[in-house]
Parts: C-alpha cells; sequence; structure tokens
C-alpha cells in the first residue's frame, strides 16, 4: 500500500469515527447536513483509497467515485453551512446540485474536465498518471462558485451576529484549508503527496469543532462503548496487517511449533491488542478532551434536578451562582434583574457578599443589545462589536471595574430578557473559555424556566392571598397572618381592628354595584395608605375591612381609627351629591394580651366591639373592655343596659313560646342563664360578654319548639331517629334567631352548646379553643343542670356527683380551665343550686 492508501484509510478511519458520534446524538437540522457532508468525503476519499488499491471492478470507477464524492462535496458544503447560520438553502441549493451532477455525467462518459489517469507499471511501483488538460480550471471554477457563495452565508451572518465569531472561526478555516490542499496538488512539489485527503482530514476536524462549540453534540460520545470498540479494532487492524509478516516470522523463531497455531495465535494476539486500544482510546478522551465537559455536564444534571424543586426566586438565584462557580473557571458572578418600574437591571445577587451591589445596567445599554440578539457573548468578542464603540465611557470602566469576562441572559417568552448574568474572570492564568460561555448558556435556559415558575408560583400564591377587588389581604390569608403574628408578639401588644361600613347594602342599592366596587376599593386605600407599613390590612367580609397591628396599643390604634373615619367621612366630598353619599365606619378595637388569651377571642372581642357600636347608633369607635371590669359591676351594667334593652322584650316574647311549649325548657333555659352568667363573672369576663352569654343562655333552646311533645317528654330511651330530631334543635335555633338581626350576636354560643371539647359534639364536631368562649360556659351551664335536674326519665344527681362528673370530662367535653372555676364556686357555695335558689325564693 503507497502513501495515498494509508492517508485515505486513516482519513476513512476519522470520519467512521466523527460519523459514529454523530449518529448517537440528537439529530437537528445541522447534524443531518454534516451527515451529508460526511457522506460525499467518505466517497472521496474511499474512492481515492480503492482506486490505489485497484480494488474490482476497476480503478476507473473508483477514480469517477472520488471526483463524483468532491463536487458532491461542495454542495453538501453549502447546504451544511445554510443550517448551520439557521439560514434557507433556496433554489441555489438545487441548482448546484444540477451542475455537479451535469458535470459528473460528462466526466465520466467523455473524461473532458479530467479523465481517469493512466496505470504505469514500473515493476516495483505502480504510478498513476493524470493528463492535465485546461477543463480541469472548470471544475475549480464550479467548486470555487459554490464555495465562495457559502462563505458569503457564513460572512453575512457573521456581520449579524458577531457573537458567533468563535463558532463561525472553524467552518471558515476548514473550507480554505480544503480548497488550498486541492489547489496545492498542481503545484510540482506535491506531487504523488497526499495533500487533498489531508486537507480533508483536517477540514473535517474543524468542522467537528465548531460543531462541538454549538453543543449540538458532546465530545464525551467518543468514549463512548460502541465507538472505543470500533477504534480498538481498526488500529488493530492497521497495525496486523502492516506487521503480521514480522510478527509470525519472529515467534516462530522463538516458538518453531506457533505455525501450527498461526490462527489461534493470531486471533489471541488480535483481540487483545484490540482491547488495548479501546481502553488507551477511552482514557485519552476522557482525560484530554472530555473531562471538562463531563464535570460541566454532570454539575448542570444536579442544577437542573436541585432547581426544579425550588419555588422561592432568591434560592434559585444562590443556587445558580454557585452553580457556575462550581463550573465555570470564573472570578465572580453576579446575577441582575429587571426593575419593573424602571426597566434597568439592578444587580440582585453575587457569590462575593462583600461586593456592592449598587449597581445597575441601563435597559437601553449595547451589553443589553446585544444580549437580547446573541443570548451569550464574551467580553472579548463584545469589544469588536459595534455596539462596544456605542457604550458610554462610563458604562464601560463599571464592566471593567467589575471585571467581567462575559454576560449570558435569562430568557423569557416571546424574546423578553428579565434578567442577566455577568462573570468575571478568575485568578490567575484561569480564564473564561468559550466552551464556559456555552455551558453558562445551557445554566441560564435552566435558571430562566425555573424563575419562570417560581413567577407562576409567587403568582397564584398572590392571587390566594389577596382580595380581587381591593387588593387586600384576603380573609383565609389574614386569618394565617393573626395566627402567627399572635405567636410572635406575645411579649409585646398586638391590636385588632375591624372597619364595618355602615348601611354599604343601602349604598349599593341607591347608586349600584359598580358605584359600591368603587367606594370599597377607594376605603381599601385610605386604610391601606393610613396603616403603610405598620400592619396588615385585609377585607374580612362583603363591607368589612380588618386591620391588624403588631406593637400597638389601644390609644394609637383610636388615633388610626379616627383618622380612617374621618376620611372615609369626606371621601366623596367633592361630589355634587356628597350629602347623600357619606359612607360611615362602625369600627371595633381589641388588643392582645390585655383583651384576649387566643387570636380566636381578639377577633370575637373586636367583632363584639363593632357590634356594640352598631346598636349605639353606628358612626363610632368602640375599644373592647376584657377581665378588668370596673370594681362597681352595678355602675357598669348600667352603662351598657340601654345597648340590650331594646332586645329585651323579643327575648321575652321568644321565651314564652317555648313555655307555651314546654315548660321544663322554659325553666331549665333560666337555669342555664344563671349558671352561665355565675360562670363568666367568676371567669373575669366584662358586663357585655355576661349580658350575651345570658341572652344565649335563655334562647339556646328555642330550637326546640318544633320538636314534637312526644320526643320531649318521652319516658324511655329515644330512637335513633327521635335522637337525630333532638340533635337538629341547635340548627333550629340558629334559624330562628337568623331572622332576628338585632340579636345575631349571641349565634357563636348558641351554635356551639352542644361541641365537645375534644371535637366528637355537633353540630360542626369543632373542639378545644375554636369553640367559642361563651359556647363552651353554656356547654358546662347547660350539662351541670340536665344532670342535677329531674326528669321525667331519669332522676336528678346529687352536688356531689354533678361536681363529680363535671371533673371527669374535663378536657374531654368540657373546658379543662373553665371546669376548675365553676367547681370551686359550686363548693364555696358562690354558685347554688337552681333547685335550692327556687326554694330560697331567688
Amino acid at each position: 500500500m503507497d502513501m495515498y492508501g494509508y492517508i485515505s484509510a486513516i482519513a476513512l478511519f476519522i470520519y467512521a469515527a466523527i460519523f459514529l458520534v454523530v449518529l448517537a446524538s440528537r439529530k437537528t437540522r445541522e447534524l443531518w447536513s454534516f451527515l451529508w457532508l460526511l457522506v460525499t468525503m467518505v466517497c472521496w476519499a474511499g474512492g481515492s483509497m480503492l482506486m490505489r488499491w485497484q480494488v474490482a471492478p476497476s480503478y476507473q470507477v473508483w477514480y469517477h467515485v472520488s471526483i463524483a464524492g468532491l463536487l458532491l462535496m461542495a454542495c453538501a458544503y453549502y447546504r451544511f453551512l445554510s443550517d448551520f447560520v439557521e439560514k434557507a438553502a433556496g433554489i441555489w441549493e438545487k441548482i448546484y446540485l444540477l451542475v455537479m451532477a451535469a458535470i459528473i455525467a460528462v466526466n465520466v462518459k467523455t473524461g473532458f474536465f479530467l479523465a481517469a489517469p493512466r496505470l504505469l507499471d514500473r515493476g516495483d511501483e505502480v504510478v498513476f498518471e493524470y493528463t492535465i488538460t485546461w477543463p480541469v480550471l472548470l471544475l475549480f471554477v464550479a467548486v470555487g462558485w459554490v464555495m465562495a457563495h457559502s462563505l458569503y452565508h457564513l460572512w453575512s451572518a457573521y456581520r449579524e451576529r458577531p457573537a458567533y465569531r468563535g463558532q463561525f472561526k472553524p467552518v471558515t478555516q476548514g473550507i480554505v484549508l480544503m480548497f488550498a490542499g486541492h489547489a496545492a496538488l498542481l503545484l510540482p512539489v506535491f506531487a504523488g503527496f497526499p495533500i487533498d485527503i489531508l486537507a480533508g482530514v483536517g477540514n473535517a476536524l474543524l468542522l467537528f469543532y465548531a460543531l462541538v462549540k454549538k453543543r449540538l453534540f458532546k465530545l464525551r460520545l467518543l468514549a463512548s462503548e460502541s465507538v472505543c470498540y470500533m477504534v480498538g479494532l481498526m488500529l488493530t487492524f492497521i497495525l496486523f496487517y502492516n506487521i503480521k509478516p514480522y510478527l509470525m516470522k519472529n515467534l516462530e523463531a522463538l516458538v518453531p511449533a506457533a505455525g501450527d497455531y498461526e490462527v489461534i495465535l493470531f486471533a489471541v494476539f488480535f483481540f487483545v491488542t484490540a482491547g488495548i486500544f479501546s481502553w488507551l482510546w477511552r482514557k485519552l478522551v476522557n482525560n484530554v478532551f472530555v473531562r471538562e465537559e463531563n464535570r460541566q455536564s454532570e454539575a448542570l444534571n444536579e442544577y437542573s434536578t436541585a432547581v426544579a424543586r425550588l419555588l422561592n426566586v432568591q434560592d434559585i438565584l444562590e443556587k445558580t451562582v454557585e452553580v457556575i462557580r462550581e463550573g465555570a473557571s470564573v472570578g465572580g458572578v453576579y446575577v441582575c434583574t429587571r426593575n419593573a418600574a424602571t426597566g434597568d437591571y439592578d444587580a440582585r445577587y453575587s457569590d462575593q457578599p462583600l461586593k456592592d451591589l449598587s449597581f445597575s445596567i441601563r435597559a437601553d445599554s449595547p451589553l443589553v443589545r446585544v444580549l437580547r440578539r446573541s443570548q451569550c457573548i464574551s467580553w472579548r468578542q463584545f469589544e469588536t462589536t459595534v455596539d462596544y464603540k456605542a457604550m458610554w465611557d462610563s458604562e464601560k470602566n463599571q464592566l471593567r471595574y467589575l471585571r467581567v469576562a462575559g454576560g449570558v441572559a435569562l430568557t423569557g417568552e416571546e424574546g423578553d430578557m428579565p434578567g442577566l448574568i455577568l462573570v468575571s474572570e478568575g485568578q490567575g492564568k484561569h480564564r473564561v473559555s468559550g466552551q464556559d460561555m456555552q455551558w453558562m448558556l445551557s445554566v441560564a435556559s435552566v435558571a430562566s424556566m425555573a424563575l419562570k415558575n417560581a413567577a407562576l408560583y409567587e403568582q397564584a400564591y398572590h392571587e390566594a392571598r389577596v382580595d380581587d377587588l381591593t387588593g387586600l389581604l384576603n380573609r383565609k390569608h389574614f386569618l394565617q397572618v393573626l395566627e402567627e403574628q399572635f405567636e410572635t408578639t406575645r411579649e409585646s401588644t398586638l391590636a385588632l381592628m375591624i372597619v364595618n361600613v355602615d348601611d354599604f347594602k343601602l349604598y349599593n342599592q341607591l347608586y349600584g354595584q359598580k358605584e359600591g366596587d368603587l367606594a370599597l376599593r377607594r376605603i381599601a386605600e385610605i386604610i391601606r395608605s393610613s396603616v403603610g407599613e405598620n400592619g396588615f390590612v385585609a377585607r374580612y367580609s362583603g363591607k368589612e375591612f380588618a386591620v391588624l397591628l403588631p406593637r400597638y396599643d389601644v390609644l394609637a390604634t383610636r388615633t388610626l381609627a379616627e383618622s380612617i373615619r374621618d376620611q372615609v367621612f369626606n371621601m366623596n366630598r367633592r361630589t355634587v351629591d356628597h350629602k347623600l353619599k357619606v359612607l360611615t365606619l362602625s369600627i371595633g378595637i381589641s388588643a392582645a394580651p390585655f383583651d384576649a388569651s387566643t387570636s380566636r377571642e381578639l377577633m370575637d372581642n373586636a367583632d363584639m366591639a363593632v357590634y356594640h357600636v352598631k346598636h349605639s347608633g353606628k358612626n363610632g369607635i368602640e375599644i373592647f373592655q376584657s377581665v378588668l371590669r370596673k370594681a362597681d359591676g352595678e355602675t357598669e351594667k348600667a352603662d351598657h343596659a340601654h345597648i340590650y334593652q331594646e332586645y329585651e322584650q323579643t327575648v321575652l316574647a321568644l321565651m314564652a313560646a317555648i313555655d307555651a311549649k314546654d315548660h321544663y325548657t322554659f325553666s331549665h333555659s333560666h337555669n342555664v342563664a344563671y349558671y352561665a352568667t355565675s360562670l363568666a363573672k367568676a371567669a373575669g369576663l366584662n358586663a357585655d360578654m355576661i349580658e350575651i352569654v345570658r341572652q344565649a343562655a335563655l334562647l339556646h333552646d328555642i330550637g326546640k319548639i318544633g320538636i314534637p311533645e312526644t320526643v320531649l317528654n318521652k319516658n324511655g330511651k329515644l330512637t335513633e331517629e327521635e335522637y337525630g330530631q333532638m340533635q337538629g334543635h341547635v340548627e333550629a335555633a340558629v334559624g330562628i334567631i337568623r331572622y332576628l338581626p338585632a340579636l345575631d350576636y349571641i349565634i357563636p354560643a348558641v351554635i356551639g352548646h352542644h361541641e365537645r371539647y375534644d371535637g366528637r359534639g355537633y353540630p360542626r364536631r369543632i373542639g378545644g379553643e375554636d369553640i367559642p368562649l361563651l359556647a363552651r360556659i353554656l356547654c358546662i351551664a347547660d350539662s351541670f343542670d340536665a344532670m342535677t335536674s329531674k326528669r321525667c326519665y331519669k332522676e336528678a344527681v346529687s352536688l356531689e356527683r354533678g361536681i363529680q362528673i363535671l371533673t371527669e370530662e374535663a378536657g374531654r367535653q368540657f373546658d379543662p380551665k373553665l371546669v376548675p372555676v365553676f367547681v370551686a364556686e359550686l363548693k364555696r357555695g358562690g354558685i347554688q343550686l337552681a333547685s335550692q335558689r327556687k326554694s330560697a325564693g331567688q
């Protein structure tokens, strides 16, 4: 085999290795066109090799195959470069194919352009003699024209996207090398030397390098098992083809009997050598070519998995900076995100906490324009662009101060760029490479998707917490904030203000829902601007707002409430009919720890204060007075008597109705009212709460009006259906009271008086302190009177037995904190049995 044969075989081996890597990659337009280009290269080099070896059918056939591969290679180049720079090949590709096919057909038929060489046998060697005539120049012109058009595509793309200079440069070098190698055949100095084949090999390697830089596939595919085995077999075949005669001759000299086992020994040596070559190839590729790529690929995979679970923007930025520091040779990383107000890109996060993050990149900066266009650029590339020359000196100095080595864009939807990442040069000889920049572009792509998901989550989270109409917190989220703030401010004060808009239903009827919504938005804005950063504001219900003020006392809260009330009163003053559009507020205030021991009590007490304002004529502010009752209870009672006296006749009328139906229920309700009010006083509740629990006790069984007397007075055990009817008296009572708006404030106590502290009661099956305080008081009073009263189906238990049952059920049926208070009052005589009071005439 002559030099041409050896060089051609090596070229085919290299082409085959690249071909396998491309086949194992994810196919893109560039890779498909590159495969077509490799096929033409194989035809060219393979035809030349088989011609030199004079393989059947004849060397002339393989000569024409080689020439056809060379001419079609130019067309494949045009198609490859069109795809590489992402431009359509257009009609020119078809024209070039037709021209080259015509040239090939004419040359095969007539040899007009370059006839097949003559075979000269000189004894010791075989020489191919070509006859070069002027038509061969037409071949060079045709190929040169197509290649020049390809280079024009490349140059146009470079002018549009100078940031891709690093990718375009090896392609340009490959084309020049290929053309120069074939032109050199005309020079006598290269006569007999396969300069064209060597140029083709160099061209293929340069193209492969360009595709690697574009990250269309990974070099680590060269270390895959299939490629390693193929390389080992190819190298072993070439080696044994040349050394077999010497190998067997020396082996027979050492071992005379080796000739008898020639095939077995040859096979063993062949496969052992192939295994060694495969192992060496894998080590070479892993240690020389793909070590850095493997490290970056593993880091990217770990990063993708990690950020997929993150929904917080700050956590994503921190993880992004961390992976860039680990995977690339950078000195520092800065993440800038777009300011919604100015559009500029403000520094948001850095891996160096001592660095100044007060800088920002202007929205109209040339660097931003380039990143929008190219998504990734190194500082060295940026300095060669026209955009760099248009940058202000102050911007250049700022980036130089940061030692910026490059930047990548965080991409959004439809070409939007919500952020960018800047990296600075590493220390010493470590510089940010083109591979690092391309890898960081992959990181930025993953980060962009993670940030988009985080933004969607934050938007959904925001919408779940915010009221659509006013933009304030909604009720659900406000209750969560209330619980959190109650726990965190236990060592301080926490004030709650409930703001209720008076007669808002009438306002809607007079002016329409659209005007009502506008009024609610304006009130919400007044409250929000008045509170500022000092608290939390929520739309608590349709016409009610809640304001939570950590570390505020009741006096400061009242001052704030007065300001809000006055602003709302004057809100519509500039309108023509402002006197008819005046809106007033009823505001209730409660504060912890003075007025409430739980967040539920804080809310209930503020609601109660609002009720007082409503029933006192509206347009006022009430501060809930808690357990610190006045020494003179009668004086306080007199102060609040006017609030409840208007309901007294309604309560008495309902009591008379139930007395007509069931006299026991009537007397039982009075007994429960006595026990409940006594317990409320002993527990330290104020006069308002005591009066509410009295009215709730009188009406708690009003729902029994709808139960047949045969069930109410049945001697034996109730059936399941009858028991269900008895349980339904709670809902029935609430249904009756609901139609009496003046008494709706007793509903929480009435609806919960059959709930159990362990959550096994009815009707709502709530437990613990979720049961309203007055309902827990009513439960003890109701159960104690039922135990100690005689009924048609049972005897009364003694005082001692009643106390024992209360004590045993504390923490299960009854509130464990209230039972000891009630029992202590019973034992000291502060609370007497109802039967004893009746005997004494009380």
